[in-house]
């Protein structure tokens, strides 16, 4: 039996392919020295982009709108900072592109 999670598992999947794909291009584009452990980090923060997503919204369909929203809101403000350290760790070891 197809259900909403059935699709929307489904979709997420196809997404984050072309999450990975766009990464690598989009790594090689700017220049950066990717090395195994900042593809790890990169990793663990869309994995809990997913997770606290699909957390929020399942709070949402068991009937919890207000922690749903909630939990959006405050790992809103947990995956900007993460982020931001993020891009600064990816964005140090840069080498310079000249077109």
């Amino acid at each position: 039996m197809i259900t909403n999670l059935v699709v929307l598992a489904f979709i997420v999947g196809l997404l984050t392919g072309a999450v990975v794909v766009g990464a690598a291009s989009w790594a090689k584009a700017l220049g950066l020295r990717m090395r195994w452990w900042k593809w790890l980090l990169f990793a663990l923060w869309y994995f809990l982009l997913l997770f606290l997503l699909f957390v929020a919204f399942t709070f949402m369909g068991e009937g919890e709108v207000a922690a749903g929203w909630k939990t959006i809101g405050i790992s809103l403000v947990i995956l900007v900072i993460l982020g931001a350290g993020l891009a600064r760790i990816l964005l140090a070891g840069r080498k310079h592109c000249e077109t």
